[in-house]
């Protein structure tokens, strides 16, 4: 799940990532060997169990629909509960990776853990709907401890520009395999056995298994960071706000998924369809994600927040109420492009703070998790139409969102103040 944790502008303890250190893990100091895993191995494994996310946040609602007759809210119903799980087990990780570190579990050790639980899961889910529903909570749990821990091994031993090269080339990594994971399920719905999808799990499970021969048993520590460059005042001030706006853009994207089987059903789109066409939106982020990071007119501007939200906000109605094709495409290309913009302008000031104080991880990761609780929940509250829909999620973004203008205000009224004092 894609997030960014509140300890990722240390630049010397965890850097911001897709999937965070919801854990509050410090792998460095789990015992073992140090040394730096090769690049190619830990995005493989990224890229491979990215699939699996993919699957279980966007694909699982397809299998549900399609082949067991899930209703809206049932699909809602099944997204609350893994939700749940996700930030439960998320919270409780790090304790006990760090309870039991001292007898002999190292991070590579936990890996082949979660790797063996993710295989079980993959053959659970072809024993009929509770298989899947089981297994989907399984590869929750499975998510919300695999991605604090290899989130470490791509920062590790590295600071400055190379960290941030590697945090790039994760991020794209992951992003291009979530979107993929609806691609590749085209042809298995196609023929009619939607749940045979969650089987590529068992391959992923058993390469990974495999790939951790070159990871060491823990990451390597980093290595002393260099004195932050000067930045811009605003940007703590931004930070700041990113810390309400990215989770709350999670409420969207925790109810687009259940309903788009719906969205696309009610547009008479094809089954083999279905699932290509969802993706549209995760490669507008990616390609959204892309763009970002080669330019830099939108450093330190509030406008770009705000931006970012109204196109999310803007292209779930048009995604919720399409009344065509086109329609469609347009609104899951303005919500690709605003949780793009969104999540990359979080992910840059996290960075570029450096040594900011931050709220410490395991907040963080409970809000992320209140954005993917929520959703569901606003979904399942709202009345039978599509508009109603709209302004349940609108309303449960607005209130989770407010917040965020305190920092602004904070900030005019810095300006203000030295405004005066040159005056």
């Amino acid at each position: 799940v894609p997030v960014i944790p509140a300890n990722a502008s240390r630049q010397s303890a965890h850097p911001a990532t897709a999937h965070g250190t919801a854990a509050g893990v410090d792998c460095t100091a789990i015992a073992g060997p140090a040394t730096i895993a090769p690049r190619w191995v830990v995005l493989t494994v990224t890229w491979a169990n990215s699939l699996g996310s993919g699957l279980l946040w966007s694909g699982v609602p397809f299998v549900t629909e399609l082949q067991y007759g899930f209703t809206k809210g049932e699909n809602l119903l099944l997204a609350l509960a893994e939700s749940i799980i996700y930030v439960l087990v998320a919270l409780g990780s790090g304790p006990i990776l760090r309870r039991f570190a001292g007898r002999g579990l190292t991070p590579r050790t936990a890996l082949m853990t979660i790797f063996t639980a993710q295989l079980v899961a993959s053959g659970v889910a072809l024993t009929g709907m509770w298989g899947v529903v089981i297994a989907s909570c399984v590869f929750s749990a499975v998510g919300a401890t695999l991605w604090p821990i290899m989130e470490s091994y791509v920062s590790s031993g590295q600071h400055g520009g190379n960290m941030r090269r590697s945090i790039g080339i994760f991020n794209v990594t992951w992003m291009s395999a979530t979107g993929a994971a609806l691609l590749l399920m085209a042809p298995v719905i196609a023929f009619g056995h939607a749940s045979h999808t969650l089987l590529v799990l068992a391959p992923i499970s058993l390469l990974s298994i495999f790939l951790l021969r070159w990871f060491p048993a823990r990451p390597a520590a980093h290595p002393p960071e260099h004195a932050h460059t000067h930045i811009a005042p605003q940007y703590a001030y931004l930070l700041r706000a990113t810390r309400f706006v990215i989770p709350t853009s999670y409420i969207f994207i925790s109810v687009i998924g259940p309903v788009m089987p719906f969205i696309l059903r009610d547009l008479a789109i094809a089954d083999g369809l279905k699932t290509p066409i969802a993706s549209v939106w995760m490669f507008a982020r990616m390609l959204t994600v892309v763009i970002l990071a080669q330019l830099t007119f939108w450093h330190g501007r509030w406008s770009t927040l705000a931006v970012g939200i109204s196109l999310l906000a803007g292209g779930f109605a048009c995604i919720v109420l399409a009344t065509d094709v086109s329609m469609l495409m347009i609104g899951l290309t303005m919500f690709g492009a605003g949780h793009g913009i969104l999540y990359y302008a979080g992910l840059y000031y996290a960075m570029a703070v450096g040594g900011a104080d931050v709220d410490a991880g395991g907040r963080f990761e409970a809000l992320i998790g209140v954005g993917y609780v929520i959703g569901p929940v606003a979904g399942m509250l709202a009345g039978g139409t599509q508009a109603q829909l709209v302004g349940a999620t609108w309303a449960a973004a607005l209130l989770g969102i407010a917040p965020a203008i305190m920092p602004w205000l904070a900030w005019r009224r810095r300006l203000r103040t030295e405004q005066r004092a040159h005056a």
